[in-house]
């Protein structure tokens, strides 16, 4: 499984490996391989080891709590102090550290728990940050990706441009289309 990495941050990430929530939800975290696979792919770690169904349990309410701390932030709203707390509490483990191998390479270490501990801490340092405000809602039909909207406008629309912007701009213009063209679909010459 391929994971994508759009939001800008690494927290949101892991938020949106649960896709498509409210029209045909798809979890990305099905098995306790994917959690290896998407500790990898971030670039967390390079050998997460072996993951249990437990820990598995443990990212996917993580994964929530973060989520729901999200779409509060980009209300305005109170986090949900139990979700604070899960997440806070998440954040208190061992951290993924970077090993120094060689000058020019190094390799960042930690188990899915110290994975975990390490999301728990970037969720905790964007939501009790001034980077909170900057949290957005995908605007792509069914999307249900956050994102950090760092533009300089503040107008950023989409998870990511060549995927949902995409999607919106070819339907747009599919609408266009339909509406220019008189009953029958052909143009007068």
């Amino acid at each position: 499984m391929d994971f994508t990495f759009v939001s800008d941050d690494l927290a949101l990430d892991f938020a949106a490996t649960l896709t498509w929530r409210t029209s045909y939800p798809i979890e990305l975290l099905a098995e306790p391989a994917d959690l290896a696979a998407w500790a990898t792919q971030s670039g967390l770690t390079e050998r997460p080891g072996r993951v249990s169904r437990a820990a598995l349990d443990r990212a996917r309410l993580l994964r929530e709590a973060i989520y729901r701390t999200a779409a509060a932030a980009e209300r305005g709203d109170e986090a949900d102090a139990a979700d604070v707390r899960l997440i806070r509490d998440e954040a208190r483990g061992s951290q993924v550290t970077v090993a120094l191998i060689a000058l020019g390479e190094s390799e960042r270490r930690g188990d899915i728990g110290a994975v975990l501990a390490t999301v728990a801490t970037r969720a905790g340092e964007l939501f009790g940050g001034p980077n909170r405000r900057l949290v957005r809602h995908c605007a792509g039909e069914s999307c249900t990706r956050f994102f950090l909207d760092r533009s300089r406008t503040g107008s950023r629309r989409w998870c990511d441009k060549s995927s949902c912007g995409s999607r919106a701009n070819a339907s747009a213009y599919r609408r266009r289309k339909s509406t220019a063209l008189p009953p029958g679909g052909k143009q007068d010459r």
